[in-house]
């Protein structure tokens, strides 16, 4: 490895445009070790329309050449990024994957035969991530088993994650390294900026803005919470609203519920956003009520933006929040204990202020893309 900054390939099956946790960590810790130093580069698919070769907030973006959809994509993209490990082994020192995938098995067999180093990050949050999906399936099975006699070492988001890994994996490497958040993109406005955001989004002016951000799926329990939120609020006789900013299939259920309800006075649901920080900027509280989670980056662009969190006691959610201190917690599908802590919000405005400042110091020492991106640069150069 070179002896001032290690260069680095990022795999990723998707980068951007394309939008999802896994792209968007993937570009933004790429640019935050450039902004250090470190030697970047990217293999990803060719989507439609885009070129071949491209610079990408001055990352070296290479798309590979696949066909089809499907397994036919899939298979296609494995061949060429196989060839392309070879043929570019000269100009990096570390390959960095991000997702276990079928493009893991590809670098770290290539790493195992050029004698790179190999990295891999994995996905989702315990029991419905990728290990345990590829656990449920013969292809997923064999691959598993390939990691596990290559032996590549693997990053982890939260400890749960990298004691699940062992599971499905047996004794390999794990590290326990968080996701970051851009801080400065990511941060609390001025009360008359946020009064202008909420007009902007259609939110009601000076009440406590509830808000939750990401996929509409199953596993983050959208519908069940909002049914509790909604008696909460009665109970409590507050004038809050809630916000939903995202996709997915529980889109439909929660819009039912507004109509049944009569609650499109203070539940706004949108479509995702392409400036998400306004949303984060004009509300008070994020909500994270999944039965099982990662290292949400909403979560931690929410602890940016000065949020107070009221979230799930799982996962990265549990390592991130400190109870009391910077959030509020419950049991996942506990809806008494959820009622409970919302009560408290609702009740005290105060506690949301401090809670969310908190949350704000803790995101900035502990989750700024600087300093996380700085782990991962002693990561590449020491491993284990």
């Amino acid at each position: 490895m070179a002896e001032d900054k290690p260069s680095v390939l990022m795999v990723s099956a998707g980068f951007h445009p394309a939008v999802g946790g896994a792209e968007k960590q993937a570009l933004e810790l790429s640019a935050a070790l450039a902004a250090r130093g470190v030697k970047i580069r990217v293999a990803t698919r060719r989507l439609g329309g885009l070129p071949a070769s491209e610079e990408v907030r001055g990352i070296r973006v290479d798309r590979l050449w696949c066909a089809g959809s499907g397994l036919f994509n899939a298979a296609s993209f494995l061949f060429s990024l196989s060839v392309y490990l070879v043929r570019a082994s000269p100009l990096y020192d570390v390959i960095h994957v991000h997702l276990a995938g079928s493009p893991a098995v590809a670098a770290a067999l290539a790493g195992r035969l050029l004698g790179k180093r190999i990295f891999i990050k994995l996905g989702g949050g315990k029991g419905i991530g990728e290990l345990a999906a590829s656990s449920a399936s013969l292809s997923g099975r064999l691959k598993l088993l390939a990691l596990s006699i290559l032996k590549p070492q693997f990053v982890a988001v939260a400890r749960e994650l990298a004691d699940e890994a062992s599971r499905y994996l047996g004794a390999v490497p794990v590290h326990v390294l968080a996701n970051g958040v851009d801080t400065q993109v990511y941060r609390p406005v001025a009360p008359a900026r946020k009064a202008e955001l909420r007009r902007e989004l259609g939110w009601p002016a000076g009440r406590t803005g509830f808000l939750y951000v990401g996929r509409f799926s199953p596993e983050k329990r959208l519908p069940q919470f909002l049914e509790t939120w909604l008696e909460q609020n009665k109970r409590s006789h507050s004038h809050a609203f809630l916000a939903f900013v995202g996709d997915g299939a529980e889109g439909a259920p929660l819009k039912a519920i507004v109509e049944r309800t009569r609650a499109s006075d203070r539940v706004f649901i949108h479509s995702t956003l392409a400036e998400v920080w306004r949303v984060y900027a004009a509300a008070d509280v994020f909500v994270l009520p999944s039965v099982s989670e990662g290292l949400s980056n909403a979560l931690l662009e929410a602890m940016a933006s000065g949020l107070a969190v009221l979230g799930s006691r799982v996962g990265g959610t549990a390592e991130a929040v400190v109870e009391a201190q910077t959030g509020l917690l419950f049991a996942a599908k506990d809806s008494e204990e959820l009622g409970r802590q919302l009560g408290k919000l609702l009740e005290n405005p105060e506690l949301i202020s401090a809670l969310g400042a908190a949350a704000r110091e803790r995101a900035v020492a502990r989750y700024s893309l600087d300093k996380i991106a700085q782990a991962y640069e002693n990561l590449y150069r020491y491993g284990l």
